[in-house]
């Protein structure tokens, strides 16, 4: 009777361990998919604040074609909260890297597939934006991280900035090429493009006129992605 008593205490024993690691093993699990959900989520919020950072930096006066906002600071944000506090933290970082403006000409190469509008009224550029974020645990501990590398359009008017292409920092080596850039592209079909164009008018008679001033530039540019010390 001893002996049963013992190996049915020694049996609850070895499978309330087995319990144990297996449910420490699934909350390791739930907690870095969360993680991942977390640096998703940072990194949109990133994109977000770094477009109002650029839309406000033109609106006070900078220039769409040459400019570097103060990128904001980043702040650390609880994502996932138990009754024994924060157990996970995004933090996402900004660096802003100014795309020099192609010279205006009239393309007539079949190369060229995205034109700026460099009238002065609009005075379109391109300003590239990478972002990285990570997910940390209550000790500091690295549980995800993720980067990626967006081009904003600039305008001298509003909404002063428009999201123009975006590369996860995964595929960088399946898509070297950068970005993208949806932004000026000529109709194509039913398609009616994306260019910018601009036409005066006469107040008293009507009569309008073509002022469009194009620069036109290659849909993906490969430029390296700046710095940022996380």
């Amino acid at each position: 009777m001893l002996l049963r008593t013992v190996f049915v205490l020694m049996l609850l024993f070895a499978l309330s361990e087995t319990m144990v690691h297996g449910a420490h093993a699934l909350a390791q699990v739930t907690l870095r998919r969360q993680a991942s959900v977390a640096v998703h989520d940072a990194l949109l919020r990133a994109v977000a604040a770094a477009r109002t950072a650029v839309a406000g930096a033109i609106a006070a006066g900078g220039d769409p074609r040459d400019l570097v906002p103060v990128a904001p600071s980043p702040v650390p944000a609880c994502a996932v909260t138990t009754p024994a506090g924060c157990v996970l933290t995004a933090t996402a970082w900004i660096a802003f890297s100014p795309m020099p403006a192609p010279a205006a000409s009239p393309c007539a190469d079949d190369g060229c597939t995205v034109y700026q509008q460099g009238n002065d009224s609009v005075a379109e550029g391109r300003l590239q934006v990478s972002v990285a974020a990570r997910a940390t645990g209550p000790d500091g501990t690295v549980l995800a991280t993720r980067s990626e590398r967006v081009t904003f359009r600039t305008f001298r008017i509003a909404p002063y900035a428009a999201l123009a292409g975006d590369l996860d920092g995964s595929l960088e080596a399946l898509a070297p090429e950068g970005q993208g850039d949806d932004g000026g592209a000529v109709p194509n079909g039913t398609a009616p493009g994306t260019l910018i164009d601009v036409t005066y008018e006469n107040r008293d008679t009507g009569a309008s006129m073509p002022a469009n001033v194009w620069q036109p530039n290659v849909q993906r540019p490969a430029d390296a992605p700046p710095p940022w010390a996380p």
